[in-house]
C-alpha cells in the first residue's frame, strides 16, 4: 500500500502544533524516562497507560506552570489533514482515550492502603484542516473534547509548511524504496528540527538526527540554511486532492545513492525537515476559557502583543469581545469572533474560531434564558494565557462597563 501524502502531512502538522504547545508553557512528553508511572516507550513511538489499555500519543504537552487548586494538566494533541472534515468517529476515539486514562493512576506507598502519589488531568484538542462534521461537534462538546478548526485562512502558512514537506517525505520514501513510512525516525527528526526534543532526554534511537541537524542550523542565532519559503511543486496537485504520491523506486544504477534500507538516509531527511525549523509561529497563542475547550488566537500584530503582555503589570487584560458580523468595513469576515482590548494603545487584536455548532447556539439563544453577553460571561468570561511562565488573563467587559 503507497504512502500516502494526506497521512504524513498530519504528522508533520502535529509536529508543528506541539512546537506551539512548547511556546505556551507546555512541557514536552516525548519518552518514558520523563514518568515511568504514567508513559511507556514503543517501536511507533510513545505510550501512556490508561485503566483498561495503553494508549498510542502522538503529540503530549504538561503545563509546566501549575494552576492553583487544579490537577497537573497534560494535553492530548490530534491533528487530520485530509480531504474530507473530520467525523465523530475522530472524536469518539479521543473520548474513550481521555476517559481510559484519567481513571488510571500509579501509586508509590506499598501496603493495602497505597496512595495515589501522581494525578493529573488530561484533556484532548483535536485539530483539522479542513473542519469536523456536526455530529463530531456535537459529540466533542457534550464529551468536553477541544475540537480547533484550521480551515481558517489565518493558518494557511502553516498547514502549507506541513503540506510541502510531506510532499518531499513521501518522494524521498518513494526513491528510497521503503514501503511504509519509517514513522519512529521521522518524528525524531522532525523534534529535533522544531526544538522540541528536550535537551535533559537522550535520543538514543537517532543520535545522528541531533547532531546532523544542529550542523544545518550552525550556531544559536545563525543558519545555514535559507529562510524557509514553502511552494514547492512536487505532486502537488495529487497531494490536495488527498491521493498518494507515486512510489518512485530506485532505477538499476542507483543503489549508491538509494541502497535497500529501512529507514530514511540521514542526510536527505535532515534537509527536508531542517526548513521547518525557521516557520514562525509567534502569530499563534494558545488560549483556555472558563468553558472545557481551548482556543488558538491568531495574532494580527505579534509585536504589539509582544510588548504589552510581556510587561509584569499587564496581568488581568480588560477585553471586549466582538462578533464581527457587525463590521462595515470590507475586511473578510475569515473569522467568527475578536478579543480587542479595552485599553487602546494595546496596538494589537486577537481572534478565534468557535466550533460551529458552539456559535450557532451561543448566536440563536437557544438557551431561553442566556443573552449572547450572558453567554460570553459565563464561557469567555476568562481566557488564561501561559506566556514566558507568566499567567496572564483575558477578561470579558461588556461594552458600557
Amino acid at each position: 500500500m503507497p504512502i500516502k501524502v494526506a497521512t504524513v502531512r498530519g504528522y508533520v502538522l502535529e509536529e508543528l502544533l506541539a512546537r506551539l504547545l512548547q511556546d505556551n508553557g507546555y512541557r514536552l512528553l516525548v519518552a518514558a524516562d520523563q514518568d515511568r508511572e504514567a508513559l511507556k516507550d514503543s517501536g511507533r513511538g510513545l505510550l501512556v497507560r490508561g485503566r483498561g489499555t495503553t494508549h498510542q500519543v502522538d503529540v503530549l504537552g504538561e503545563l509546566d506552570l501549575p494552576l492553583p487548586f487544579s490537577l497537573p494538566m497534560r494535553l492530548f494533541v490530534e491533528a487530520k489533514y485530509r480531504n474530507g472534515r473530520a467525523g465523530i468517529e475522530h472524536t469518539r476515539n479521543a473520548y474513550g482515550t481521555i476517559r481510559d486514562v484519567n481513571e488510571h493512576y500509579g501509586t508509590q506507598t506499598p501496603g493495602a492502603y497505597s496512595i495515589p502519589m501522581k494525578r493529573y488531568q488530561y484533556q484532548y484538542a483535536l485539530f483539522s484542516a479542513t473542519g469536523f462534521t456536526r455530529p463530531a461537534q456535537e459529540y466533542a462538546l457534550a464529551q468536553q473534547i477541544s475540537l480547533i478548526d484550521l480551515s481558517n485562512p489565518g493558518f494557511g502558512a502553516l498547514l502549507t509548511a506541513a503540506d510541502e514537506v510531506a510532499i518531499q517525505l513521501v518522494d524521498l520514501a518513494g526513491r528510497t524504496g521503503l514501503a511504509s513510512l519509517p514513522l519512529n525516525q521521522v518524528r525524531h527528526a522532525l523534534r529535533h528540527a522544531l526544538g522540541t526534543w528536550p535537551a535533559n532526554v537522550d535520543d538514543e534511537d537517532f543520535p545522528d538526527l541531533a547532531s546532523r541537524l544542529h550542523e544545518l542550523r550552525g550556531p544559536v542565532g545563525e543558519s545555514n540554511l535559507p529562510t524557509p519559503t514553502f511552494g514547492l511543486a512536487v505532486a502537488h496537485e495529487r497531494a490536495q486532492a488527498g491521493l498518494a504520491v507515486p512510489q518512485q523506486r530506485a532505477e538499476p544504477g542507483d543503489e549508491d545513492d538509494f541502497p535497500p534500507m529501512r529507514e530514511l538516509p540521514t542526510d536527505q531527511l535532515s534537509a527536508i525537515v531542517a526548513r521547518l525549523g525557521g516557520v514562525m509561529l509567534d502569530n499563534f497563542i494558545l488560549g483556555f476559557p472558563s468553558a472545557p475547550f481551548v482556543l488558538v488566537l491568531l495574532v494580527d500584530d505579534p509585536v504589539a502583543f509582544a510588548e504589552y503582555f510581556d510587561n509584569p503589570r499587564n496581568s488581568e487584560i480588560r477585553v471586549y469581545l466582538e462578533y464581527p458580523r457587525n463590521r462595515r468595513d470590507n475586511r473578510p469576515l475569515s473569522r467568527d469572533w475578536e478579543i480587542v482590548p479595552v485599553d487602546e494603545e494595546a496596538g494589537f487584536r486577537l481572534s478565534f474560531t468557535l466550533p460551529a455548532v458552539l456559535a450557532d447556539w451561543m448566536r440563536s439563544g437557544q438557551v431561553p434564558t442566556w443573552s449572547l453577553r450572558e453567554a460570553k460571561s459565563t464561557l469567555l468570561s476568562t481566557i488564561t494565557i501561559v506566556r514566558g511562565g507568566r499567567v496572564v488573563r483575558l477578561l470579558y467587559q461588556p461594552h458600557g462597563g
